[in-house]
């Protein structure tokens, strides 16, 4: 029934799996600028569920930081080396 553009994906919520509400609730945070809250929980759920899906969660969240300015990763209290330092992390717990 009720759908959310994510990613240039369509999310159904009337199916959606708990990975598609934490793409979300990532979504909502970076909106905020709450990038290290958002960054918090990936980690957490991803200790949950360590799935081929958060991986492309992970790697969707901190592209969409790439994407924004130092000023707005500032703003939010992030840092273009912490993006990186992420990625290096999502690697090594995914072994990729």
């Amino acid at each position: 029934m009720g759908k959310i553009l994510l990613k240039n994906e369509d999310i159904n919520l009337d199916t959606a799996s708990s990975s598609d509400f934490i793409a979300i609730i990532l979504k909502g945070l970076i909106l905020k600028k709450e990038y290290n809250k958002a960054e918090n929980i990936l980690f957490e759920e991803i200790e949950k569920n360590k799935s081929d899906q958060m991986y492309k969660i992970a790697l969707d969240f901190y592209e969409t930081l790439s994407e924004k300015s130092n000023e707005e990763l500032l703003a939010g209290n992030f840092s273009k080396d912490e993006i990186f330092q992420g990625l290096k992390d999502i690697e090594a717990i995914f072994k990729k």
